[in-house]
């Protein structure tokens, strides 16, 4: 069973196939021994990422086949790009399916992160105003650091930063769009892909469909693309 987990960072479990587009992993991959000079000079924190990860520019056709492999695992990537990029990786990742096969995307849960503001937002409102403090202006913050960004930091997370993102309505739509079929919100770790565990670290949005079709989307996945990943 060939699964590839796209986007893997520290996540190598080794019954997958772990790919990485970041910046660190192109220069891991291709600069090993700058990378480790720059470690050592405290320039770069150490990395996870070796020759064991395969290095791929999500913006480009995937480098695997059509219908070659059975699952795909997309845990905390599909938000590092814009929408109209997005589309192109969930169109690659069904061109690249079997029919039958599945991919399992977890993002940071839009609706729920604004909820979380307006609840604290509420409650700090339902106070006297002389107890009123800025509290809840933190995911205000989190949301223009992390994906709006209006102070960029070039070496923060080597320039990777939030670029849109998903509730469970959007994600359910944009699969559908790229051909995958039956989209369904899932719990952590339960899944019908074997060994997922061993690649979901964490819990948010996620969400699990199916490739009923393997042929690619027109004008989606089959384009040749030259950006660079984000």
């Amino acid at each position: 069973m060939t699964k590839i987990n796209l986007g893997c960072g520290h996540v190598q479990p080794p019954d997958w196939v772990n790919v990485d587009g970041s910046n660190r992993a192109w220069m891991a991959s291709r600069w090993p021994r700058i990378d480790r000079l720059l470690v050592r000079a405290g320039v770069f924190p150490p990395t996870e990422f070796s020759s064991r990860v395969v290095y791929a520019s999500l913006l480009k056709r995937f480098p695997w086949p059509d219908a070659s492999a059975d699952a795909f695992y997309l845990g905390e990537i599909l938000e590092h790009f814009t929408r109209e990029d997005g589309r192109f990786v969930l169109g690659e990742c069904r061109r690249v399916l079997k029919p039958g096969g599945r991919i399992r995307v977890r993002v940071p849960d839009h609706a729920n992160f604004w909820r979380q503001y307006v609840e604290q937002y509420q409650a700090i409102r339902a106070r006297p105003k002389t107890d009123w403090s800025l509290a809840h202006t933190k995911w205000t913050e989190m949301y223009f650091d992390t994906i709006c960004v209006t102070r960029p930091k070039p070496w923060h997370s080597m320039g990777h930063f939030h670029k849109w993102m998903y509730d469970d309505v959007s994600l359910a739509v944009a699969l559908e769009q790229a051909g995958f079929a039956d989209p369904q919100r899932r719990r952590f770790h339960e899944s019908h892909i074997p060994g997922i565990d061993g690649v979901e670290a964490r819990d948010d949005l996620i969400m699990e469909a199916v490739a009923a079709d393997a042929r690619p989307v027109a004008g989606v996945a089959t384009e040749q693309r030259d950006a660079v990943a984000p």
